[in-house]
């Protein structure tokens, strides 16, 4: 591991504040299935693949397939909104019709004051959604964040969201990077104190949550920056939103046996310090740091259940054409 990197990967006092976010597992039924539907009708293009997982290139990020079975992980069924994974794009209509033509069913649309979003869910029942900001929210803190990514991966227009790194991509989400993920909680005050607290991720925005019913000090919706996207924690509504259409639009429950789905993973040069760390600030960790063939893993989960891990990566696995996606999202 080169220097750079290495200072890259440093955390500081604040434990996680500078360990990017460079993988997010997605535990899945069937991986040729799944592959099938990633790479054909969404449109991301593969950058390594075995009979046990696939790894996608989504922006600044890479999606990592896993089948659930071989880790013990229990998917809810057909829909599960304990997380939302979001894509940015430019123009909303456009990446909806071009999906809807690749076989993408789309459930719900909404706009209000963020923008426009329309959902849909993967063959896991993994909720997945496309995002059109509004104006009003390219002028908010996380604007930044949401520019710097389009700028280094996404393909598409410049008029609303700023330079892309290129006109136009191949189709589907090829180049509408992954820039969010949401995670429902029941409390916002007990993710704060994870998050913020033990964690120690850097908090760029908090906001109003989108149903309207909520009072205005309701800061519901926390982003936090972790590298090259935002993990945001989201409160879970008391009373129902709807969208454009009346249909009910997000989760009023949260069940801790369907939170286990989708997992990301941050990358650290001293897993052992920083996993000691985290013990000391509360995190309960469900696998200590082990060896393996790509580097040192630890698993940890938030009191909601979500998982996270800690990946230390050898040297010689940043050669691989996964490691170099890893070195890119570390700007090395």
């Amino acid at each position: 591991m080169s220097a750079q990197t290495q200072s890259l990967l440093e955390e500081t006092g604040a434990v996680l504040a500078r360990a990017p976010v460079g993988y997010l597992i997605l535990y899945v039924y069937d991986i040729p299935e799944s592959r099938d539907f990633y790479e054909r009708r969404l449109g991301l293009r593969v950058i390594e693949a075995d009979e046990d997982t696939v790894k996608l290139d989504a922006g600044r990020v890479i999606l990592a397939l896993h089948r659930a079975a071989d880790y013990g992980i229990t998917l809810s069924g057909r829909r599960d909104d304990a997380s939302d994974v979001v894509f940015l794009v430019d123009d909303l209509n456009a990446a909806r019709a071009d999906l809807e033509a690749r076989g993408v069913s789309f459930i719900r649309r909404r706009t209000y004051e963020i923008g426009r979003v329309t959902d849909f869910y993967d063959p896991n029942g993994h909720r997945l959604m496309i995002y059109e900001p509004s104006a009003t929210a390219l002028s908010w803190p996380s604007a930044p964040k949401l520019r710097e990514v389009w700028a280094a991966v996404g393909r598409g227009g410049s008029e609303l969201i700023g330079p892309a790194s290129a006109p136009s991509g191949s189709g589907g989400l090829d180049g509408k990077p992954l820039v969010y993920l949401f995670m429902f909680v029941p409390s916002s005050a007990e993710a704060d104190a994870f998050y913020e607290g033990a964690l120690g991720l850097d908090n760029v925005e908090r906001v109003h949550c989108c149903n309207p019913a909520c009072p205005p000090e309701e800061k519901g919706i926390a982003k936090y920056d972790v590298g090259g996207m935002l993990l945001t924690t989201h409160h879970i509504h008391r009373s129902p939103v709807v969208d454009d259409f009346g249909r009910v639009y997000s989760p009023r429950a949260l069940d801790p046996a369907h939170t286990r789905g989708i997992a990301p993973v941050f990358l650290v040069s001293d897993i052992g310090g920083a996993a000691e760390r985290l013990r000391a600030r509360g995190v309960r960790f469900t696998q200590e740091p082990v060896r393996s063939q790509i580097g040192e893993i630890a698993r940890f989960e938030a009191p909601t259940g979500h998982a996270f891990f800690l990946y230390q990566p050898w040297a010689e696995v940043l050669k691989w054409p996964a490691g170099a996606k890893v070195g890119e999202i570390l700007g090395t």
